[in-house]
């Protein structure tokens, strides 16, 4: 559906205030899947979503939507184009002096094909697709950020497009807020089948919604694939940080001040971290381990979350016995869970054992 290939694009080129905004930057978005591009301020999230519907243009690359080349239309093509191109903003973007049904027939109005009475009907349906149909005559400052924010969807439909391009749509909004926006966008996914792209800087946004994921640092692709791969298995020290402000992971508090060993002595117990994807998230594999091996398992910290409506969980344990016990437990967990890693030993109290 989108496809992105070997895209550089540098501001001032030549001169000495030169900036490389992308780097070689290859992608493919598939039809009907929710993508999202995360990374820091200033990595270039914003400038990468802007190509997709040239409202910036390459140095150089192809952009290829819909298996058209943007790059080589005319403008009145590239017009027709962008109809199937819709965009919502962080900051919404609405006419502040036009009511709830004038900001979405906006863009009927400007492209002229229909009459006011169809305009109208258009209107209709799509604010009650967004859950706002009783609020057609507000104005935006009557609105919640939430409201306008479904307001900006509304109107991003109006040409009724294949994708739907959304630049820190969320940014502006309270959590709670937020997921009922994402929970819109995947109705709408569903519905009309969108694809969809989402740039932000949230990873609990792409936890809740994306099904693929592309890490963005500096201009450059460091790490692509699958959000729950992203999620499981994070490569790079960014999309580590990044996948710890949504999900806490490695040491928890209680062994943070302790001194914690890279390799097992007599006596010392191991600290183990366990990832459940799936089903397995809420078996009850602690305690079948802890029975199998006679290895004595004490929790430190656990919590069992959702990635796209799939189980998953991460249990930190300690394991005690000698070093035999302590490797045959790890050994039957690795094979019940996703993923096992070692955080290191150490000689604390014992906590509750199963």
């Amino acid at each position: 559906m989108i496809k992105l290939s070997n895209i550089q694009k540098i501001y001032n080129e030549g001169t000495a205030s030169e900036v490389r905004a992308l780097k070689n930057i290859s992608l493919h978005i598939k039809k009907g899947e929710i993508f999202g591009v995360i990374g820091l301020s200033g990595a270039g999230k914003s400038t990468l979503i802007r190509l997709i519907n040239l409202l910036e243009r390459p140095t150089s690359g192809e952009v290829i939507v819909d298996n058209v080349n943007l790059l080589e239309l005319n403008e009145n093509k590239l017009r027709e184009s962008r109809r199937n191109i819709g965009m919502i903003f962080q900051s919404f973007n609405l006419l502040s002096s036009a009511t709830v049904e004038k900001n979405v027939a906006f863009p009927f109005e400007i492209e002229g094909r229909l009459d006011k009475e169809q305009i109208q009907k258009e209107v209709s349906s799509l604010l009650d697709m967004v859950g706002l149909k009783d609020k057609a005559k507000m104005y935006p400052a009557q609105l919640s950020g939430g409201q306008k924010q479904r307001v900006g969807i509304a109107r991003a439909l109006a040409m009724k497009p294949k994708i739907l391009l959304c630049d820190e749509a969320t940014s502006a909004l309270d959590p709670k807020t937020t997921s009922e926006i994402l929970e819109l966008l995947k109705d709408l996914r569903k519905n009309l089948d969108l694809t969809i792209v989402i740039i932000t800087h949230q990873m609990e946004v792409i936890k809740e919604c994306c099904d693929k994921v592309a890490v963005i640092d500096g201009g450059v692709i460091t790490e692509l694939g699958s959000t729950i791969d992203i999620f499981t298995d994070p490569k790079m020290e960014l999309t580590r940080r990044l996948v710890g402000s949504a999900v806490r992971r490695g040491l928890p508090e209680i062994l943070k001040h302790t001194q914690i060993q890279e390799n097992y002595t007599q006596g010392s117990k191991a600290v183990v971290e366990l990832l459940f994807l799936g089903p397995k998230a809420d078996a009850p594999v602690i305690v079948d381990v802890a029975r199998l091996t006679n290895c004595q398992i004490s929790i430190l910290a656990g919590n069992i979350d959702h990635i796209q409506e799939e189980p998953f969980g991460l249990i930190v344990v300690e394991l005690e016995g000698d070093r035999e016990t302590i490797h045959t437990a790890i050994s039957e967990f690795e094979k019940r869970v996703k993923k096992v890693e070692v955080l290191g030993y150490d000689n604390r109290i014992q906590l509750a054992k199963y």
